[in-house]
């Protein structure tokens, strides 16, 4: 069998880290955290125990995985709304759209990132890779904020702290609904967030 070329061998091992990925977001949404196996992973992805520990070297560097790719996927929904717009108002309401639609669109994202800050308190490697992307996350909101106070458009407050209330009530909004659908309607409560944190950030006329 004739040998790979390395880029098509190093396409090959991303497309079976993917595989194996999905697999884990699978399996943890059914079983959640503490509930399944390497064996559960390899069942799900159609391989071999053998073959998951070959792209990984144990359960725990799977599950820091997983919980990077997620951060990313919903630190490219806020990026690419966000960029649409030029005014940080606009910007500021794609943001917050952004959070709401990865709820719709990935139902268990949340749930499964619920899961794993569950391990924080036990998990080293857990909270420093929760810290560090989360961070990332609200770097996305204090970029729009910074620009808003710079244009006179918003009011002089503290962009990193101000970063961290409007992805904490934003993100409880989506996590909240995730876990009941029936508890509020998600896009009319949306729509009242983004009032709360315009009506906090805008600047009054003078």
């Amino acid at each position: 069998m004739p040998r790979l070329k390395p880029e098509a061998r190093a396409e090959k091992e991303e497309q079976r880290k993917t595989q194996i990925i999905k697999a884990a977001y699978e399996v943890i949404s059914a079983k959640g955290y503490n509930n399944f196996t390497l064996d559960d992973i390899a069942k799900n992805a159609g391989l071999s125990k053998g073959g998951v520990l070959h792209y990984f070297k144990s359960k725990e560097d799977i599950l820091i995985y997983l919980l990077e790719q997620i951060y990313i996927i919903i630190k490219k929904n806020i990026s690419k709304r966000a960029a649409k717009y030029r005014t940080p108002e606009r910007r500021m309401r794609a943001i917050v759209i952004a959070f709401i639609v990865t709820a719709k669109r990935h139902p268990a994202f949340y749930t499964v990132l619920v899961d794993f800050w569950a391990q924080i308190p036990i998990n080293e490697r857990v909270k420093h890779i929760n810290t560090e992307i989360y961070t990332q996350l609200c770097d996305e909101v204090v970029k729009v904020i910074e620009d808003g106070v710079s244009q006179g458009v918003f009011k002089p407050v503290d962009p990193r702290q101000a970063a961290h209330v409007i992805v904490a009530m934003v993100m409880n909004v989506a996590i909240q609904w995730t876990f009941n659908h029936e508890l509020y309607n998600i896009d009319h409560l949306a729509k009242t967030s983004m009032k709360m944190i315009m009506s906090f950030l805008e600047a009054k006329p003078k």
